[in-house]
């Protein structure tokens, strides 16, 4: 096997291989007639010095107007701005340590989407803000849980 080559490096080393054509078959009226020979293929240095050099594609230019999901990043950064009450309200209540549990991946990433001029970047953000929001609140809920059931115990 030590002319056996992968098809694959045949193909590029080679090139296409072209199939040789067959003659029609013979009809009654006649002989059918003869196909003419494919031409000789071009070697592939003498094709890249015939085909022209394509010009570069353009650089993609920035959308000009605000990207389409701008209501959807400010909708998601205004909600997680809303979860910076609970902090407040903690501290008003006289628990500062639960002061503490701030959405700050949230907030960062609506910043970031309403600041971003790229469709792509501005889904991905938009998305990480719901998720950050999500997360937050089903922490907030267990640690509402957590003081309900230690002030119900603490009462009975």
């Amino acid at each position: 096997m030590r002319g056996h080559r992968p098809a694959t490096e045949r193909f590029w080393e080679d090139g296409p291989v072209l199939m040789p054509q067959t003659a029609a078959p013979a009809t009654a009226t006649g002989p059918a007639p003869a196909a003419a020979p494919p031409p000789p293929p071009v070697p592939r240095v003498a094709q890249a010095y015939l085909t022209a050099d394509p010009a570069p594609p353009p650089a993609p230019a920035l959308p000009a107007g605000p990207p389409a999901r701008t209501g959807a990043a400010v909708a998601a950064l205004l909600c997680s701005l809303l979860t910076l009450l609970f902090p407040v309200l903690c501290y008003l209540i006289g628990l500062p340590l639960l002061g503490l549990l701030i959405n700050v991946p949230g907030v960062v990433f609506g910043a970031l989407a309403v600041g971003s001029r790229h469709p792509e970047a501005v889904e991905r953000n938009i998305a990480r803000t719901w998720a950050c929001l999500l997360v937050y609140l089903a922490v907030i809920a267990a640690v509402l849980l957590g003081v309900m059931v230690m002030a119900l115990a603490l009462l009975s």
